[in-house]
C-alpha cells in the first residue's frame, strides 16, 4: 500500500507578515459558518492569510495541500482521515485507502466529526486542482454538514462547483474574494513604511496602490526593487512603472504559461479593450463564444473582475502586461488592431470608445469626424473629462503627451472655460496633497488650454511647472512637449534666444528617445523661429524633415507643416508655391473640422495672398480665420493685426484706424503687450532709457544684497525664505496659496496668512527702504491673488550667468569665461538643505558643468592644454560626482601622452568613487588606458 506524503498535511510556515486585522475580524466569524470560501487571483495572499490566522488564534486545524493526484476519492479521503486522526489524537496507520473502502471510511469520519464540540478547521488549499473531479464534491458536502463546530475552508483560484445556495440562505456560508484580499491604501502604507521601514512619500504609496490595485505579490516584488533606492531613483522607476521585470516574470510564469494557447491568444488580443464586452469581442475576433471564455476567466479568477456597473475588466496591471507584450509581439500592427476596434465601436454608436481607438491608431481624420458627432450628442464637459482618462487607460501606460494636443484641439470651444475651472480645482487639490506624480500631467493640459485661450503668462508658468515634474519623473514625451510650447511662448514674446534654446532641447530629447510626434512639432517650431528672422536656409531643412516624418508617423500635424511650408515660400518670395501650400493646409484643416486648425491655416494663407497683392482673397481668409479664432483671443488678435496691415496697404485709413483701436483695446484688456508693439504705428514708438539698477543680489556662492551699493541685511528669517522663493520663481506670477504652501507649510490658515503678510511687508521695506506703500513696489508686484518678483531693475547674478551662457550660432567664448568666473559657488550655497532651492541649484550647477566642458573642449582644440585642464579641475572641484567628466578628462590627458597626470586623476577617481560611494570604476578606467595602449604608472 502507498504511504501518505507528509508535506501535504503540513501547514505552510510563512515568515512574519503584515497583520491583516481587517480580514482577521472577518475570519473570526468561522464559528458561525460551515463553509468559508477564500478565492482570488494568484498572488493575493490567500494561503498566507489563512495560515497566519490559524497560528495567531491557535485554532485546531487540519491542513491539506492539494495536488492534481488528489482528485481520486480514495486518495483524497486517505489524507483527510490521517489529518483528522492526528489532530484528534486517534491511532491511525497513515496509508492510502483502497477504492472500495471509500464509503465506509467516509461514514467513520463523519461519525467522528459529528461529536465534535470544540472548533475545528478543515483547510483545503489549491482546491482548483481537484474541483473538476466528480468524486470530491460529495465528500466535501458530507464534511460541511458534520458538526456546527467544524468549518470547511476552501482556498482556490476559482469558484468551486459546490451547491452553496442552501448554505447562503441559512447564513452558514462566507466568502472572501480578490476585492477583499487586496491591500487597502492604509495596508499599503503600513507594508512599505512600517513593516519594511522605507519611508515612502504619500504620493508614492498612493501611486503603488492605484497602479497595482492592492495586488499583494506585486508589493513584494516592488519591495525587492526599491528597498535600496533613494527618492530620486524611485521617481525614475515610477515613470516607467509597471515595466518591472520581476512583476512581468511573475505574471508570465505563474499566470500566462499555465493557460492553453487558445486562452493566451484571447488574452493578448482583448488586452486592447478596457471593457470586455462579449458582443464586441466576438466581432473583433471572429468568434461566437467569447461569453463562455469570459465566464471561465471569471470563475478561475484570472485577473478578471466585474466593476460596479457590471462591466467585465482586466486587472489594470495584468492588462498593461498583456498589452505591452502583445504590442511588442505584433510591432506597428497594434495600431491597425486599434483601428479595427474603432470601426466596430463606431458602427455600434459607441462614439467615445471609437474616438479613443481612432486616436491611438493615429487615424486623426476619422477621429475628428467622430468628435463632431460627440459634440452634437453628449454633454461636452463630461465627454472631455471622460476622454481625458480614457485615452491614457486604453493605451496602457503610454505618455498622455502622445495625444494631448490633438485632444485639446478637438475640444469644443464653449467647453474650454468649464474645463479650465475643473482642472484648476484638481491642480489645487493635488498641490495640497503634494501629489506631484499626477500634477505635471494636469498642469500641462491646463497650460495648453490657457495657451490656446491666449493667457500666455499663466500658460508659461504652468508649462514650466509641468516641465520640472516631467523631468523629475523622466516622462520624456511630456518634457519635450513642454519645451516646445514654452519655445512657442518665448517666440510670441519675441525672446528668440530662449525660444531656440528650449526647442533645441526638445529636438534632442525627441531624437534620443525616438518620440516622433514631438520631433515633428519641434522641427516645425524651430523652422518657424528662423522664418521669423527670414533665415530661409536654416529653416528649410528643418521643415522638410518635419514633413517627411509627419507623412509617415503623424498625419494630424500636416496642417501645421503645410502652413509652415507656405510661409517658407512666402519668405522666399515664391508667391505661387506659398499659396499652393497654404491652400493644401486649409483643405486638410477643413476635413478635420476643428476651429483651431481652420483659423491657423487660413491666417497664414491670407498673409501669402496679401504679399501677392491679392487683397480680396487675403481679406476673406483673415475674416474666416478671425471667426474660427472667436474664443482664442490671442490668436484672433494676431489675425486682427494682419487685417490692420491689409487696410494700411490698400490705403483704407478709416478701417485701419478702427481695427488698430480694437487691437489696442484687446491688448490692454488681456495684457498682450508683445502684440501691441508689433502693430503700433512707428511714429508713436518711444525709446525709453533703461533705468539704473538700484538693487544687486548675489546668490552664487555667498549670498548678499546691496541697495544703491550699500549692503542690506534681511533680519527676519521668514522674509529671507520668501525672497529665496521669489528669486527661484522670478518673473512669474505665482498664486499666493502656492507661496504659502512652500514657504510657510505649518500652522493654521489665519496664523499663516498673517505670517505671510508681515514677512512680505518686512521684505519689501528691506529691499526698498524709501518705499511708502507695497502697491508701488518695483520688485515685488501684486496681481490680484498672485505675486511676481520683477527683476527688470535688479542686477541678479544668476540672470547674468544665464545670459552669458546662452549659445547662439556663434558662441562667444569670452561670455562663457565670464559666466564661469561668475559661478563663485552653488545657488544659495549657505542653505544646502532648503528643499525649494534644490531644482534651481541643480539646474545652474549642470549649466556650469556644460559651460566649463565647452570651454575645455574649445581650448583643447586650440592647443591651449593648460587652460583646458584647468577647466576640468574646476568642474571636479565644484562637482566631484561627475563620472563622465573624469573619463573625458582622462581621454584628453592620454591623447597628449600625459600618463603621469592621467594616473593621478584615475587614482583620485578610484579613491572618491570606491571609498566614498562604493562604486567600482576600475574596469572603465583600464579600458580607457588600454584604448591608448598605455599602463597606469605606479
Amino acid at each position: 500500500m502507498m504511504n501518505i506524503e507528509e508535506n501535504k498535511l503540513q501547514m505552510p510556515n510563512y515568515s512574519p507578515s503584515l497583520k491583516r486585522k481587517r480580514l482577521f475580524n472577518e475570519l473570526d466569524q468561522h464559528e458561525k459558518v460551515s463553509l468559508l470560501l477564500v478565492t482570488g487571483d494568484s498572488g493575493y495572499g490567500k494561503t498566507m492569510l489563512i495560515s497566519s490566522y490559524i497560528c495567531e488564534k491557535r485554532i485546531p486545524a487540519v491542513w491539506y495541500q492539494l495536488g492534481s493526484s488528489d482528485r481520486y476519492a480514495h486518495i483524497f479521503l486517505s489524507y483527510v482521515k490521517t489529518g483528522i486522526s492526528r489532530q484528534l489524537g486517534i491511532d491511525h496507520s497513515p496509508q492510502i485507502l483502497e477504492a472500495e473502502e471509500v464509503d465506509s471510511e467516509l461514514a467513520t469520519i463523519v461519525s467522528i466529526l459529528a461529536d465534535r464540540k470544540e472548533p475545528l478547521l478543515l483547510v483545503f488549499d489549491d482546491y482548483q486542482l481537484v474541483d473538476s473531479s466528480p468524486e470530491i464534491e460529495p465528500i466535501i458536502n458530507e464534511l460541511i454538514h458534520t458538526s456546527p463546530a467544524v468549518t470547511v475552508i476552501i482556498i482556490s483560484r476559482g469558484l468551486p462547483r459546490l451547491p452553496i445556495a442552501k448554505l447562503k440562505v441559512e447564513r452558514k456560508y462566507k466568502e472572501l474574494t480578490t476585492a477583499d484580499l487586496a491591500f487597502t491604501l492604509d495596508e499599503t502604507c503600513r507594508f512599505f513604511n512600517e513593516m519594511n521601514q522605507l519611508n515612502l512619500e504619500n504620493q508614492e504609496v498612493q501611486f503603488i496602490f492605484e497602479r497595482t490595485e492592492g495586488w499583494i505579490a506585486s508589493y513584494q516584488l516592488i519591495l525587492g526593487v526599491i528597498a535600496k533606492m533613494n527618492v530620486k531613483e524611485r521617481l525614475s522607476l515610477w515613470s516607467t512603472f509597471p515595466y518591472v521585470q520581476d512583476i512581468y516574470d511573475y505574471l508570465s510564469v505563474e499566470v500566462l504559461q499555465a493557460q492553453p494557447e487558445e486562452v493566451k491568444h484571447f488574452l493578448y488580443k482583448t488586452s486592447l479593450l478596457t471593457e470586455l464586452d462579449p458582443v464586441v469581442i466576438d466581432e473583433f475576433l471572429g468568434i461566437d463564444y467569447s461569453e463562455k471564455i469570459l465566464s471561465r476567466l471569471l470563475t478561475q479568477h484570472l485577473f478578471v473582475y466585474r466593476d460596479q456597473q457590471g462591466m467585465i475588466r482586466y486587472h489594470r496591471l495584468f492588462r498593461q502586461y498583456l498589452y505591452q507584450n502583445y504590442k511588442n509581439k505584433i510591432k506597428n500592427d497594434y495600431m491597425k488592431e486599434h483601428l479595427r476596434l474603432a470601426t466596430i465601436y463606431e458602427e455600434r454608436y459607441q462614439l467615445i470608445n471609437s474616438f479613443a481607438h481612432y486616436t491611438i491608431g493615429k487615424d486623426y481624420l476619422k477621429a475628428a469626424k467622430v468628435m463632431g458627432l460627440i459634440r452634437d450628442l453628449y454633454n461636452p464637459v463630461e465627454s472631455m473629462l471622460f476622454l481625458d482618462g480614457w485615452l491614457e487607460e486604453i493605451s496602457a501606460g503610454d505618455s498622455f503627451a502622445n495625444n494631448t494636443l490633438f485632444l485639446i484641439r478637438c475640444v469644443p470651444l464653449a467647453t474650454l472655460k468649464e474645463l479650465t475651472t475643473l482642472f484648476e480645482e484638481n491642480i489645487s487639490l493635488l498641490r495640497k496633497k503634494k501629489n506631484e506624480l499626477w500634477l505635471c500631467n494636469l498642469q500641462h493640459r491646463l497650460a495648453t488650454i490657457y495657451l490656446m485661450r491666449g493667457d500666455i503668462v499663466k500658460a508659461k508658468q504652468l508649462f514650466s511647472d509641468s516641465l520640472k515634474g516631467s523631468e523629475q519623473f523622466h516622462d520624456h514625451a511630456m518634457s519635450a512637449l513642454n519645451l516646445i510650447l514654452l519655445a512657442e511662448i518665448y517666440r510670441y514674446l519675441r525672446k528668440d534666444e530662449e525660444a531656440i534654446e528650449h526647442v533645441r532641447k526638445a529636438v534632442f530629447i525627441s531624437e534620443r528617445y525616438k518620440i516622433k510626434h514631438t520631433q515633428i512639432h519641434a522641427l516645425d517650431t524651430l523652422a518657424t523661429i528662423y522664418l521669423d528672422k527670414e533665415k530661409v536656409d536654416k529653416a528649410a531643412p528643418y521643415i522638410q524633415l518635419a514633413l517627411n516624418i509627419a507623412k509617415e508617423h503623424d498625419k494630424s500635424s500636416l496642417t501645421f507643416i503645410y502652413t509652415t511650408m507656405g510661409r517658407l515660400y512666402s519668405v522666399k518670395n515664391d508667391g505661387t508655391k506659398a499659396i499652393e501650400w497654404g491652400e493644401k493646409a486649409v483643405s486638410l484643416a477643413e476635413s478635420f473640422n476643428n476651429d483651431f486648425d481652420n483659423g491657423w491655416s487660413k491666417h497664414e494663407l491670407g498673409k501669402s495672398y496679401l504679399k501677392c497683392k491679392k487683397f480680396e482673397e487675403a481679406k476673406r481668409c483673415f475674416e474666416q480665420a478671425s471667426e474660427a479664432f472667436s474664443l482664442f483671443t490671442h490668436y484672433q488678435c494676431m489675425v486682427e493685426i494682419s487685417l490692420y496691415h491689409l487696410y494700411t496697404v490698400i490705403g483704407d485709413k478709416a478701417q485701419a484706424a478702427k481695427t488698430y483701436s480694437e487691437i489696442k483695446n484687446t491688448c490692454e484688456k488681456y495684457d498682450f503687450y508683445w502684440l501691441l508693439d508689433g502693430s503700433k504705428p512707428k511714429a508713436k514708438v518711444k525709446n525709453l532709457k533703461e533705468r539704473p539698477k538700484q538693487l544687486t543680489i548675489h546668490t552664487l556662492g555667498n549670498f548678499n544684497v546691496c541697495y544703491e551699493n550699500k549692503p542690506i541685511t534681511i533680519k527676519r528669517q521668514s522674509s529671507l525664505r520668501l525672497l529665496q522663493f521669489f528669486i527661484t520663481h522670478r518673473n512669474k506670477k505665482i498664486e499666493k496659496d502656492m507661496i504659502i504652501d512652500t514657504v510657510f507649510p505649518d500652522g493654521s490658515l489665519s496664523t499663516i496668512d498673517n505670517h505671510f503678510n508681515v514677512s512680505l511687508s518686512v521684505l519689501r521695506k528691506t529691499l526698498e527702504p524709501n518705499l511708502k506703500s507695497g502697491v508701488h513696489s518695483r520688485f515685488i508686484k501684486r496681481f490680484g491673488n498672485q505675486y511676481l518678483f520683477d527683476t527688470t531693475d535688479v542686477d541678479l547674478d544668476i540672470e547674468t550667468f544665464m545670459t552669458l551662457t546662452k549659445k547662439g550660432d556663434d558662441a562667444d567664448i569670452n561670455n562663457l569665461e565670464e559666466a564661469v568666473k561668475l559661478f563663485r559657488g552653488d545657488y544659495f550655497e549657505e542653505y544646502p538643505y532648503e528643499a525649494m532651492l534644490e531644482n534651481e541649484r541643480e539646474r545652474l550647477r549642470v549649466l556650469f558643468v556644460k559651460t566649463s566642458q565647452t570651454l575645455a573642449q574649445h581650448y583643447f582644440e586650440q592647443n591651449h592644454y593648460k587652460k583646458c585642464f584647468e577647466y576640468f579641475e574646476r568642474i571636479l572641484d565644484k562637482d566631484p560626482y561627475q563620472e563622465d567628466i573624469y573619463f573625458d578628462y582622462l581621454e584628453m590627458l592620454l591623447k597628449k601622452n600625459l600618463v603621469t597626470k592621467a594616473t593621478k586623476v584615475a587614482s583620485d577617481m578610484k579613491q572618491f568613487f570606491t571609498n566614498e560611494m562604493g562604486i567600482s570604476v576600475n574596469d572603465q578606467i583600464e579600458n580607457i588606458f588600454s584604448k591608448f595602449s598605455v599602463q597606469m604608472h605606479g
